[in-house]
């Protein structure tokens, strides 16, 4: 697939373009251990990945938008991460800490291949509109400046911001007004099938899955294992 043949281009961004470094739990426990906290990571990544699932992660959140839902949700989802392992002392202070401990770029990585490929700047030298279209709260714009992706793109919609989650068509629908670009001139980047492929392909936008790991094996979608496949 010629990448540079459409007139725009719309990322999705966690596991697409950065990940949690060294990973969720880590950082949860790093600044855990402030608070009284003795428990490993492992368990913490493990627990999280639990209460992701449990809630639906922020699709989960439908049409509500606002900085008080967002922290509502990130509030009982940590809660419950450490509620097995007997809580955390003076938890409202940790939680404020650990939220704000999300948008610095110490607790994100860019992956090699969206450096190495320089597929955003040779995306954006072309013309190319660049979108960024996740299921993320309100942090996500100050996360992608702290990273120093933030220049590359046209705009940057976060589902709770937008009160629409992938795969539901308003953020796509809202992606394509501003970008400007009719819908089978656009495609999207990102590395689920549920939330990614589905909402791409409801709008008629063309479906591009970044499947670094293997997990998908029978997707009949452009499937790619590094940015680097599209340069």
């Amino acid at each position: 697939m010629n990448l540079f043949s459409f007139k725009a281009v719309f990322f999705d961004v966690g596991g697409t373009l950065i990940n949690p470094y060294p990973s969720v739990g880590d950082i949860y426990v790093k600044h855990a251990r402030n608070f009284g906290f003795d428990g490993n990571a492992k368990d913490i990544d493990r627990q999280f990945g639990i209460e992701w699932k449990n809630t639906g992660g922020l699709e989960s959140l439908g049409n509500q938008s606002g900085e008080a839902v967002e922290k509502k949700f990130w509030h009982d989802i940590v809660f419950d991460v450490f509620k097995p392992y007997g809580g955390i002392e003076d938890f409202e202070a940790y939680f404020e800490t650990i939220y704000e401990a999300f948008k610095s770029a110490e607790n994100w990585k860019v992956f090699d291949d969206v450096l190495d490929s320089r597929v955003l700047q040779k995306l954006k030298d072309r013309g190319i509109i660049l979108g960024v279209l996740s299921n993320w709260d309100s942090r996500l714009t100050p996360i992608l400046e702290n990273v120093g992706l933030a220049h590359y793109f046209d705009f940057i919609l976060a589902s709770a911001s937008v009160g629409s989650a992938k795969p539901d068509s308003k953020i796509f629908q809202e992606g394509l007004k501003l970008s400007g670009i009719q819908a089978q001139q656009t495609c999207h980047i990102g590395d689920e099938v549920k939330t990614d492929v589905v909402g791409a392909q409801k709008l008629g936008i063309q479906p591009i899955l970044i499947d670094r790991k293997s997990r998908f094996s029978d997707e009949k979608v452009h499937k790619i294992s590094s940015f680097c496949e599209l340069i």
